[in-house]
């Protein structure tokens, strides 16, 4: 051992002891009447202190955030095991298995990692991970690198980056671990059990590891926001995909939130699905006492100590032996859509060929449709085989939500990210998440099959969208004997979001001094409808500026 960590061990010593002088340690409890026992676990979360009756209903421990890097060596070379000790030793004491949780994760990492050099950052790194091994060598399950396909470290390039397999520090994460510790070695993710294309993403991780022999088990945060509304074929589908790998699945994060019977009526419906799998070998909720759930509505104990319905009914179907389904089915991955598709109609944003990136999720909408979300600047999407047909379209149109403030721009492109730039949509905040407008922008026109990319500059959700040769598609036309014409009169809401504003100025700013045949001549943009647009047509919006239309 050299100097330095020795001098960082005695440190996190007298550190750790000092702070345990002014702690009250509960007396171990019975252990005797968890709600279940056998091979398949019930566990949960202990944060700052052990509940009283801890042991009433739970039989294993993940502690909330003691064990994270970030809380544990806020300071540098300071380390705080105090409360991560008193969970562990509750652990030992109740023979109950016991979690580290985490080693490697983005989120919770000591803030002043990221200033360091990549060889400083390697070096802090392998103390940590020795710091750990050396209190916690026998913990039986360690989350070796938590959310990767969300939440990489910032110190990612610093202990292999991508690398030839994309996931190169992710398997050297491995690979330190499996030389120090005797426990099962997890990963851990979200997004998994309500999407098959993000399993698809962390599957492809998994068998980099297994094949490998650095991985134990499999790890599946199952939250309220992607179990409160999951259909239970999709949660099937997504554990069979996960046990094709031979691997044992862990569900590490539970909780679904409802009244009193909402919650209750989701459980029954999705809590069997996960427990009666034979792959699953162990649940941990994440917290179940009213007032420190980290989520509104997901406790199952009031502030009172009273039972909410779910929790009672746990407690009953618990008593009944398990009944697993051992037959499993890999989800097949999915192959690109070759049909063509007509740019004129609604095109579902959920049906892309490719992503840029695993983050890009499709989720349910409160009205019952299907989006694409958490999405990244810098994120894109691409559909192919588009047909516009021979006369083309000038215009495009999306149903799109946002609860950000600041702006987000879709642009949209030909064949790539950095392909020709046909036109930007400017989405602001819509009031939320699930708040759904229609918004539309005018692009240079385009001709023909193509491939479409929809490229993001921040959050966004989109529902959908489609094409036109008008700034909103016409309504059918009705032949009359002496049909009289009538000149088009070109809005000056160029984006159509219902308003003349400063975003409809940006757009007229992109095309400034464009002429009639140019490649950034747009012709809904040219209001005057004299071939260029200019200071005319800028005036023509400020007549109009800040009404609605």
């Amino acid at each position: 051992m050299n100097l330095k960590k020795a001098f960082k061990r005695c440190t996190a010593i007298v550190l750790s002891v000092s702070l345990m002088a002014g702690l009250h340690f509960p007396a171990p409890q019975e252990a005797n009447a968890e709600l279940v026992s056998g091979e398949k676990f019930l566990g949960n979360v202990i944060a700052g202190k052990i509940p009283p009756g801890f042991s009433t209903y739970w039989n294993q421990v993940t502690p909330e955030n003691a064990t994270k890097w970030g809380p544990v060596e806020e300071t540098r070379d300071k380390m705080n095991w105090a409360n991560a000790d008193m969970i562990y030793d509750f652990c030992k004491a109740n023979n109950y298995p016991f979690k580290f949780h985490t080693l490697v994760w983005g989120s919770q990492e000591p803030t002043w990692i990221r200033s360091l050099p990549a060889s400083e950052q390697k070096e802090e790194v392998l103390e940590w991970m020795d710091a750990v091994a050396e209190r916690y060598a026998d913990a039986e399950f360690i989350d070796v690198v938590n959310e990767p396909l969300h939440q990489p470290p910032s110190f990612k390039d610093a202990i292999g980056g991508n690398g030839s397999t994309g996931w190169d520090w992710v398997i050297w994460s491995f690979q330190e671990a499996r030389k120090r510790f005797k426990g099962k070695l997890l990963i851990n993710e979200y997004g998994i059990i309500s999407d098959p294309g993000a399993t698809n993403s962390y599957l492809n991780i998994i068998k980099l590891l297994k094949d490998r022999n650095l991985i134990d088990g499999i790890g599946i945060q199952c939250h309220q926001f992607n179990m409160d509304n999951v259909s239970t074929s999709t949660m099937r589908s997504v554990l069979n995909s996960l046990a094709s790998t031979g691997l044992p699945i862990y569900v590490s994060e539970l909780d679904m939130t409802g009244d009193d019977a909402t919650q209750l009526q989701r459980y029954k419906e999705k809590f069997p699905v996960l427990w009666e799998h034979e792959a699953v070998k162990g649940i941990t909720l994440w917290g179940y006492i009213e007032g420190t759930t980290w989520k509104e509505q997901t406790h199952l104990v009031t502030i009172r100590n009273a039972e909410r319905p779910a929790l009672t009914w746990l407690r009953e179907y618990l008593k009944s032996p398990v009944t697993p389904n051992p037959t499993f089915t890999p989800t097949p991955t999915p192959t690109p859509d070759l049909t063509q598709r007509d740019a004129m109609t609604i095109l579902q944003a959920e049906n892309y060929s490719t992503r840029s990136a695993a983050t890009i999720e499709t989720s349910v909408n409160e009205d019952g449709t299907v989006n694409i979300g958490y999405i990244t600047n810098g994120n894109y999407v691409t559909y192919s085989n588009v047909d516009f047909g021979t006369a083309g379209s000038t215009f495009f149109r999306a149903r799109v939500a946002s609860g950000s403030d600041s702006t987000t721009n879709i642009e949209v492109r030909l064949n790539s990210d950095t392909g020709t730039l046909l036109g930007t949509l400017y989405v602001n905040s819509t009031g939320g998440w699930n708040e759904y407008k229609e918004m539309s922008t005018g692009i240079n026109r385009v001709t023909g099959v193509n491939t479409i990319c929809l490229r993001f500059t921040g959050p966004v959700n989109v529902d959908w969208f489609t094409f036109s040769a008008t700034a909103s598609p016409p309504p059918p036309v009705t032949p009359t004997p002496t049909p009289t014409p009538t000149p088009e009169v070109k809005s000056p809401d160029l984006n159509g979001d219902g308003v003349v504003n400063m975003a409809d100025v940006i757009l007229i700013a992109t095309a400034f001094n464009a002429t009639s045949g140019s490649s950034k001549y747009i012709a809904s943009y040219d209001l005057t409808d004299d071939g260029v647009i200019n200071m005319a047509d800028v005036l023509m919006i400020a007549k109009m500026f800040n009404k609605t239309v």
